[in-house]
């Protein structure tokens, strides 16, 4: 297929109405409905990517056990100044969280109380303990947003605090795509959100962590925090025939004045989201970037057709404001 009908195919998707999630869900693993707080000694400190964690040896109904406590990212943390340092092995402290559906000695913690009286925000904005708090518990950025439009889009993106916060209604899924997702098993050993594996297309453009679009003449390449990912944009001419597909599928792009419109397909990214709903290798995926008017923000709309998933085309949108000095951090994920 030549690439003029492959865009004139992408420009008809766009037009059409709109029909209204890099680590496992939090909420999935633990349970929001039942608030847990535990005081311990520090034994073991883990700073890592896809989630801090560290053991604490405390006391649950007069027995002492090791309590596994899991944390938000620790490129995250270091963005809002939070350093291993606050860990300190053989220090007592304060979680307050969620325990593990799984696990009675493992909880997540958005809440950290320090033996100096300081709170970490962990993955909340809400004190539990105290005003004096260090972090900021929100994904986005911390840093003033700059406003530039001449840089153009190829600079280093930061998140605006959210990725995509649309879900599909079940009236716009099939009826296998329903069937397979009630069948779905979050703790399987399939389940590549509990793993270090690189997530795929259209998945990874929901993470929260900073890209940067780098222009390399005949491609675009997006560098992507979460599990240092590395997206590559062919600007030219797409073969008759793609190679074998993989996770992150085949993109070829164009511009349309200042819009970057790509077209993405030979895609073998199983896991649409984390509550188990399946894509199939007809998944397609049409994209388009363009700056706003003070060039502070990158736009993102996300067109998806799959006729196994979808009983229509689907789109979704999300944006990354620029935030001067933000860089894209090694992830370097590390399986527990």
């Amino acid at each position: 297929m030549q690439f003029t009908t492959l865009v004139r195919a992408a420009v008809i998707l766009l037009v059409m109405p709109v029909v209204t999630i890099a680590h496992h869900s939090v909420g999935v693993t633990f349970d929001m409905s039942q608030p847990v707080e535990f005081n311990g000694e520090i034994v073991e400190v883990r700073w890592q990517n896809p989630h801090m964690h560290f053991t604490m040896r405390t006391v649950v109904d007069g027995v002492q056990i090791l309590m596994g406590v899991e944390g938000i990212p620790a490129t995250r943390l270091a963005r809002v100044g939070v350093s291993p340092e606050v860990l300190e092995i053989g220090a007592t402290v304060g979680a307050f969280g969620f325990p593990s559906r799984r696990y009675e000695d493992e909880m997540y913690a958005t809440n950290l109380l320090l033996p100096d009286g300081r709170e970490v925000l962990l993955d909340t904005p809400n004190p539990h303990w105290t005003n004096n708090t260090i972090g900021t518990g929100r994904d986005n950025t911390p840093g003033e947003i700059g406003s530039d439009r001449s840089l153009g889009v190829f600079r280093v993106w930061s998140s605006a605090g959210r990725g995509f916060i649309d879900r599909p209604a079940d009236n716009q899924l099939t009826e296998q795509a329903l069937a397979v997702r009630e069948q779905w098993d979050p703790f399987s050993s399939d389940n590549p959100f509990i793993q270090c594996t690189p997530t795929g297309m259209p998945t990874i453009m929901g993470q929260p962590n900073p890209m940067e679009l780098v222009d390399r003449g005949d491609e675009i390449v997006i560098r992507i925090e979460e599990y240092d990912l590395v997206r590559v944009i062919s600007m030219q001419e797409p073969p008759n025939q793609l190679p074998e597909s993989t996770p992150l599928g085949y993109s070829f792009g164009r511009w349309d004045e200042d819009t970057l419109l790509v077209l993405t397909s030979g895609i073998n990214w199983r896991n649409f989201s984390q509550d188990g709903l399946m894509q199939s290798d007809s998944m397609e995926v049409v994209e388009r970037f363009w700056l706003n008017e003070a060039g502070s923000r990158l736009e993102y709309e996300q067109t998806m057709t799959d006729p196994w998933l979808f009983t229509e085309p689907y789109t979704r949108t999300r944006s990354w404001v620029w935030v001067p000095g933000d860089q894209v951090r090694p992830f370097e994920c590390s399986p527990y």
